[in-house]
């Protein structure tokens, strides 16, 4: 990032205000050779010190903060994602003990953390990992930083980032997400140093995560405008195991001096897939930048992750490299706003061109993906994307081969999708799915489907139009797109004979 920089040492200042003395500092809790940069004046008082703590181990319980041989806690009821307040204590040698809420004072703690309290000095206690974890690489423990005592310069916001995420191993820090990554490689349970990192304020900053060590990306963050002549921690928490939108995913908490600013998702993910039967290769572009490139019919897009929003998208008809085509897009499209923490599919269907009046124009169908968690289970939700089929039912077939009146998915319009956590269907078997126009008494489906469900697994099952078909012939496919693993994947289901 052009703008990034570090703050420098004015040696003189400091050795006049006493702050050259070695201190504990970084993520292990090991002395530092140097305190953290200061210019201004100070703002903690040059007599005492202070220290606070962050709450930043998911599944652990609230806990209560001790200095050790003191019965009372210096705070109580600490929970996950809670930044205290600075305690200011008299200087002193001290041990941090974490217990949870309502431990007898004189139980062991979970978690501690001796930290030399000088005059003059600042400290952050992050408690970091997953309480009783069966692994020791990745359990409770606690993370020592020295804070800078004084203010960040007027136009200018100071960074740290501590990395707490408990399943995540070596991650790359890019703040701007803009391929310049400042700290190369963080480990779990360390942190980016006690030298800050300096951003711009009064903007919002994209903080971008890759693999450690290489350029692939691995997540990002949108992180609010931060304040001018500001500290502000970001620590990675959360776990990575778990879906973007749960409570306990991987997450950014941000703290400010008084605490815990929020708890950020990541930013939002979009699939697109090419469902529109008449549209050649298609390059999809927001504004100026190219989301995908020659996307045809049937195909799904990478994983676009982009910062919350609404966005305006414009599909054109391939052309060679990356620039947007200065002819009018063949068709656009506006999202709605799309949310941190959530995964999106955007499927593109409709005709350029309609073949017939009963045929629908090209538009975007946004889906949010929501099924529920069923390990036993296929998870399956019906979107109706051929746009010359008329209002379905859709559901296994009764012994008649029929539809049944009382089928699972009854009146499903063109542009629509069913329930958000899907229908379960068992695995272990074969199921066959007909589908058949909600108005039609005969219940003789006019397409069937032969699907083989797989335990802990959730698709969005896309029914099309395919390219050529006859005006009113039911000519359909299905593109299942499995949502289960990361990428999401399509695979064309045609119907049967």
């Amino acid at each position: 990032m052009a703008w990034m920089r570090r703050k420098t040492l004015l040696a003189v200042a400091l050795t006049s205000l006493g702050l050259l003395a070695p201190a504990c500092g970084g993520g292990d809790g090991v002395d530092s050779d140097t305190p953290p940069d200061q210019d201004g004046p100070v703002i903690v008082p040059p007599t005492t010190s202070q220290l606070r703590i962050v709450q930043a181990a998911p599944g652990a319980p609230a806990m209560d903060v001790y200095l050790a041989g003191d019965a009372t806690p210096v705070a109580r009821a600490v929970a996950y994602g809670t930044t205290t307040s600075y305690l200011t204590r008299e200087p002193a040698n001290v041990t941090v003990e974490l217990r949870p809420t309502g431990a007898a004072p004189d139980s062991a703690p979970v978690a501690s953390m001796p930290v030399r309290l000088e005059a003059g000095t600042r400290w952050t206690v992050v408690a970091a990992g997953r309480f009783q974890a069966t692994d020791s690489e990745a359990a409770l423990r606690t993370v020592l930083l020295r804070d800078n005592p004084v203010p960040a310069d007027q136009g200018q916001s100071r960074v740290r980032i501590v990395h707490a995420g408990s399943d995540v191993r070596d991650v790359g820090v890019d703040l701007g997400n803009d391929g310049s990554v400042e700290v190369a490689s963080l480990s779990r349970f360390q942190n980016s140093g006690d030298e800050a990192l300096v951003v711009p304020s009064g903007a919002a900053l994209q903080v971008g995560l890759v693999t450690g060590g290489t350029d692939q990306v691995l997540t990002s963050f949108t992180v609010p405008a931060l304040g001018s002549g500001t500290d502000t921690l970001l620590v990675l928490t959360g776990l990575w195991a778990e879906p973007a939108r749960a409570g306990d995913s991987f997450s950014l908490l941000t703290a400010g001096r008084d605490g815990t600013l929020a708890i950020l998702r990541q930013n939002p993910t979009l699939y697109v897939l090419n469902a529109s039967p008449d549209a050649p290769p298609l390059d999809l572009f927001s504004s100026d930048r190219e989301l995908t490139d020659a996307l045809p019919y049937g195909a799904l897009s990478s994983s676009l992750q982009v910062p919350p929003g609404t966005y305006v998208l414009d599909f054109f008809a391939s052309t060679p490299g990356n620039a947007r085509p200065a002819d009018a897009p063949v068709a656009t499209a506006t999202t709605p706003v799309l949310v941190p923490g959530e995964r999106y599919l955007m499927v593109a269907t409709g005709y350029l061109s309609p073949p017939g009046p009963s045929a629908s124009a090209f538009t975007l169908l946004p889906l949010t993906e929501r099924f529920a968690n069923d390990p036993t289970n296929l998870r399956l939700r019906w979107v109706h994307a051929a746009s010359d089929t008329p209002t379905v039912d859709v559901g296994p077939l009764g012994s008649e081969r029929r539809v049944l009146p009382d089928a699972p998915f009854l009146g499903v319009p063109f542009a629509s999708a069913t329930a958000q956590d899907g229908l379960p269907l068992p695995s272990g078997g074969t199921v066959t799915l007909g589908v058949v126009p909600s108005n039609d008494a005969n219940r003789s489906p006019r397409a069937t489907f032969k699907l083989t469900p797989q335990p802990d697994t959730r698709v969005f099952a896309v029914s099309t139009d395919l390219p050529g078909a006859a005006p009113g012939a039911w000519d359909l496919q299905l593109l299942l797109v499995d949502t289960s693993r990361t990428p999401w994947t399509v695979s064309a289901q045609p119907r049967e004979p």
